[in-house]
């Protein structure tokens, strides 16, 4: 809904400039240097053109009014602050008679802005540098804080905490003080370059923003023991741009077809008209005022029985929740920002022509000096802004957009192709490339005649016996000797490095095993943050690029720099292992099949192998980008035959199984291919250096960008969706079903995105159907972006780590509330999907920490990094 202009008050009202009070029901400003003005926000709505909205007149004060403020619960009290006097008024009697005023405090001096407690008994006033606490009929403050050094700009008691106090400054920093112990809890260093001018507290979580007059607001969490940390850093004015240039691109690429998802609306860029292009932001956007909105929430629907059985993820709650907005006031734009994605929802231009009831129509604001905001009611805010070249003073009010949340199955048509998901909505195509197979290979060889009844093949000249005789005498290599002499280790076992674990002991390790693997994943015992193991491999310069558990549990993939890879035996504190050799380059992943006993390799080398949890030669190289006939066929007929193959180009940046193992994805370039694959079941240590493992390419798709920068699928459950993003820095949905690019969210971060992580569980905690649409994506010095797939929308941003340079791994908990990163400062941080922040940082490691893996079936943490090492951390 468009903005309307409620009405102008009086020309001489606010001759200093103050800043405007403003609440659910009243709106508050001096008239002149000493009577305050108050307006009724239900009368300004319902307010006519034809009628006059006369003030209530405010008199008691005697010199010059300096800051207004009202009280904390229902707005019934406004305080007044003058050089001579701090008055209380009380406004449940503005009906019935005067509004009448109290004496609360005389004296205070030249205040700057002021501010009530919870409980309504204390009022903490700014004057210059100092916090003056004050309280009803005492002749002086009970307490003066001081701590700023310079002119203090606001004041604000937190919500959450009666005795928090946070003040901001001229200095540039902000200060957290406890009232009731009359002391300093916390003084941040310089936040930003210019002064900090307007702050805001959260009603649903501990949370402060802060607004600084260069156009950046940041939000900080005062939760006790997470040590005053930044959540957020919003750069008001590079938003404002890249709204700017998405509705230019927009508007320049009208002939394309192709669904473009930018913030919450989904259209063809067709159907994009003129009306639609943004104004210009300007260059500098100071951050007048900002204020939080709320909605209410879906919960009529939720089922009040059985809430056991109901499974719940902290990634079906935050798309199951709406978030609250922050609206903020700059210069020359009112914003509507969702908190947790800090995406824009909407901005109303105030050089734009906006709705009015008493200017013929329409108004123009322009530039504005000063403003005040609030919700007035679920979906509308109110706001007074004073422009910054003239004298007038306007009241607009507009409509709040809802964050969009997903919808429930049960109301999805199921035969809807458009419906994207990760779990299909829909049968598969008769068309689709997912129906393709591999049939097993047929030898055409000519038989050689022979003895049929026998069925031996008849001796030719080359399959002689070499004697003549059918015994010959041994030459004593059976008996024993007579002397012991150095036997060589030949077992098997013991050259892959699986190790040479008693029978005793490896049942006693299955049976627990299988006592861990029967049980769900426990949900109640928190996230993983206590060390438990440590694992050091044997090249100390070799990198931990990825980590990847099992589907059962059973083993951990590693990929290193150094071109090998390694696979961790449980329990990983015996220290066995099984290396996988025969790449020429860095291996950049290792991902399982869906039966845990292939795994499947992609390397730098331009090529990707399949092998055997077991370890030897690998049973297939991916090396020709169609296929190949026979791998160990290398006469010169067969690679004509190939000669429509040719060779992978450019590096292979993920390979995974895909579609229950049925199919293998591989990204290399700007493609991303599907084969089809067999393998032959062959064991013989002979015929396996004549295997017949083919595969074969199905389909491909290309990117319009450079290249793929990162991808990924499910392959636990049978999906049709993959995610792909690219050196564009989009992120591509295709759907292998109707082979087709279904979704396309374009700038999805500064930084092109290397790493993206599905919310897929394990076979061990099942999560809502709707969490499995939740997908998350790592860029270069940008925070870790949620999206939902349903509502093709941004939800959620996780800020605090360090990933300025390296490719930094993430990963979703099998339950689902939780995510966690490598970061460039040595350590692990978990986020709580639920809290919006991380809740530990796990330390041990003395280089990056580039790659993280939870195991599927309880909690427990494997952690990589430049240093070779593998730490394990558990739950307490």
């Amino acid at each position: 809904m468009e903005p309307i202009h409620l009405l102008s008050l009086p020309l001489h009202a606010n001759p200093q400039r103050l800043d405007p009070c403003v609440c659910r029901e009243y709106v508050a400003l001096p008239l002149n240097k000493t009577i305050i003005g108050l307006w009724k926000v239900a009368e300004a709505i319902s307010y006519e053109s034809n009628t006059k909205l006369h003030p209530y007149e405010l008199i008691g004060h005697d010199k010059e009014i300096n800051a207004l403020a009202f009280n904390s619960s229902k707005s019934t009290y406004l305080a007044s602050s003058s050089r001579d006097k701090v008055l209380l008024w009380n406004l449940m009697e503005d009906c019935q008679s005067e509004i009448k005023s109290e004496l609360f405090f005389s004296n205070p001096g030249d205040a700057t802005c002021i501010c009530f407690n919870n409980t309504d008994d204390v009022i903490a006033i700014a004057v210059d540098c100092q916090i003056l606490l004050l309280k009803s009929k005492l002749g002086k403050p009970f307490a003066v804080l001081e701590a700023h050094r310079s002119m203090i700009t606001g004041v604000k008691f937190c919500p959450h905490y009666s005795s928090t106090l946070v003040s901001i400054s001229d200095d540039r920093t902000f200060c957290v003080w406890d009232v009731v112990n009359m002391s300093l809890l916390y003084q941040s260093t310089i936040i930003a370059p210019a002064p900090l001018i307007s702050l805001s507290m959260n009603l649903i979580k501990p949370h402060v923003a802060i607004g600084s007059a260069d156009g950046n607001v940041k939000i900080f969490d005062l939760t006790d023991g997470h040590d005053f940390r930044a959540l957020a850093n919003i750069d008001v004015v590079l938003l404002l741009k890249k709204e700017r240039n998405n509705k230019q691109k927009t508007q320049n690429n009208t002939t394309s077809e192709t669904t473009v998802i930018n913030r919450l609306k989904t259209q063809n860029l067709q159907e994009l008209g003129s009306e639609d292009i943004l104004t210009s932001a300007e260059s500098s956007e100071s951050i007048l005022s900002i204020q939080y909105a709320y909605f209410m929430q879906d919960r009529d629907n939720a089922p009040q029985c059985l809430p056991s059985l109901i499974q719940t993820s902290g990634a079906g709650d935050i798309i199951g929740d709406k978030s609250p907005s922050l609206c903020i006031i700059t210069s020359n734009s009112c914003i509507q920002l969702d908190v947790r994605s800090l995406e824009i929802l909407q901005i109303i231009d105030t050089h734009n022509t906006i709705q009015s009831r008493s200017f013929n129509g329409s108004k123009i604001i322009g530039s504005i000096a000063f403003a005040g905001l609030d919700q007035c009611a679920p979906l509308q805010m109110i706001a007074i802004m004073g422009a910054m070249f003239d004298k007038t003073i306007d009241l607009i009010t507009w409509t709040l957009m809802e964050t969009k949340v997903a919808e429930d199955t049960e109301k999805l048509d199921f035969l809807d192709e458009t419906i994207i998901s990760v779990i299909p909505v829909s049968p598969i195509s008769d068309y689709s490339p997912l129906k393709s197979d591999m049939q097993p290979f047929v030898c055409t060889d000519t038989v050689t005649k022979g003895d049929v009844a026998t069925g031996k093949k008849k001796l030719t000249t080359m399959n002689q016996p070499l004697t003549f005789k059918s015994k010959i005498k041994s030459s004593g290599y059976t008996q024993a000797p007579r002397t012991t002499m150095f036997k060589p280790e030949t077992s098997k076992a013991k050259l892959l490095g699986i190790g040479n674990a008693s029978t005793n002991k490896s049942t006693k390790q299955k049976v627990s095993l299988n006592k861990i693997l029967k049980t769900n994943y426990d949900t109640e015992r928190g996230p993983p943050i206590e060390h438990c193991d440590t694992f050091v491999t044997d090249s100390q310069t070799a990198a931990i690029l990825n980590l990847n558990f099992a589907g059962d549990g059973n083993g951990l993939a590693c990929a290193m720099s150094n071109k090998t890879g390694l696979l961790l035996k449980v329990p990983f504190s015996k220290q066995t292992y099984c290396s996988f050799t025969g790449h020429d380059g860095a291996v950049n992943a290792m991902h399982w099949s869906s039966d845990n006993s292939l795994l499947l390799s992609a390397s730098s080398d331009k090529r990707a192998c399949l092998w055997s949890k077991t370890g030897g030669d690998p049973l297939m190289v991916l090396s020709h980008t169609n296929g190949n006939h026979n791998q160990n066929d290398t006469s010169q007929l067969s690679s004509q035959s190939r000669g429509d193959s040719s060779r992978f180009n450019k590096e292979i940046r993920n390979a995974q199984f895909y579609f229950m193992g049925k199919f293998l994805l591989l990204t290399y370039g700007s493609v991303l291919s599907l084969y089809k694959y067999y393998v032959t079941p062959v064991k013989d240590e002979i015929k396996r250096y004549n295997s017949q493992n083919r595969y074969k390419l199905v389909s491909s798709w290309e990117t319009p960008s450079s290249s793929f920068t990162a991808s990924t699928a499910v392959n636990s459950f049978l999906s049709y969706i993959v995610v792909c993003a690219t050196s564009g820095r989009n992120l591509e949905i295709y759907d292998l079903n109707r082979s087709i690019l279904a979704l396309s969210f374009t700038d999805c971060h500064s930084r092109p995105v290397h790493c993206i992580a599905i919310n897929e569980g394990s076979c061990y905690a099942p999560q809502p159907s709707e969490a499995y649409n939740v997908i998350a994506t790592s860029a270069h010095t940008d925070p870790i972006k949620l999206w939902d797939l349903r509502t093709k929308t941004s939800i959620q941003a996780l800020q605090g780590h360090l990933n300025n340079a390296h490719a930094c791994q993430i990963a979703f908990s099998p339950c689902g509330n939780y995510l966690a990163t490598g970061s460039e400062n040595k350590t692990t941080y978990i986020y709580d999907l639920r809290k919006g922040t991380y809740i530990n940082r796990l330390r041990g490691h003395s280089e990056v920490v580039t790659s993280v893996a939870f195991h599927p079936a309880y909690p427990l943490l494997a952690t990589g990094s430049l240093d070779s090492k593998i730490l394990f951390y558990k739950a307490k």
